[in-house]
């Protein structure tokens, strides 16, 4: 069984087939091609930030061993440390790229595979789902009254010590 995590973007008005359009299926586990061929999945994955980071992090290395005389064993054990980090993070990156477009965590779903992924969310999130509220639907907000105690402007505790 894996996890997924459903993100989805609505909007105003949307009906329930034009935002089960906009969801995305993220599945949490660790990622071996990135580990193998992170720069690529990056890419893949439009992750144009951690690229940019891979990028200057095998730059600065590169400059480190052929300037300052950093070790090749020394590189290699960072870029395999900077791999597995990437290959950890990848569906965290993901999300994370995926909330600064809009998205929101819609649900988190247990399947076997992505089919079933989707028809367990589906199936739950079509029959519960809200219909949008008009502007005129909406309830009126109006500002609570202060407590009765400071109405007055005196408090019987100050802090926590009572009568000081």
């Amino acid at each position: 069984m894996a996890i997924w995590t459903v993100l989805s973007r609505t909007a105003p008005g949307d009906t329930a087939e034009a935002a089960a359009g906009r969801t995305v299926f993220v599945r949490e586990k660790f990622s071996w091609a990135t580990l193998f061929f992170a720069p690529l999945v990056l890419a893949r994955f439009r992750l144009w930030l951690p690229l940019a980071a891979y990028v200057a992090v095998v730059v600065l290395l590169q400059l480190a061993e052929h300037f300052g005389g950093l070790a090749q064993a020394v590189t290699d054990v960072v870029m395999v440390g900077f791999h597995l980090l990437l290959a950890f993070e990848l569906p965290a990156l993901r999300q994370r790229k995926l909330a600064r477009q809009g998205y929101e965590e819609a649900a988190v779903v247990i399947a076997a595979d992505r089919d079933a992924a989707e028809q367990r969310f589906f199936a739950d999130w079509v029959g519960t789902r809200p219909a949008p509220l008009a502007r005129a639907d909406l309830p009126a907000i109006r500002p609570m009254a202060p407590p009765a105690a400071f109405a007055g402007g005196q408090a019987g505790v100050i802090g926590a010590f009572p009568g000081t």
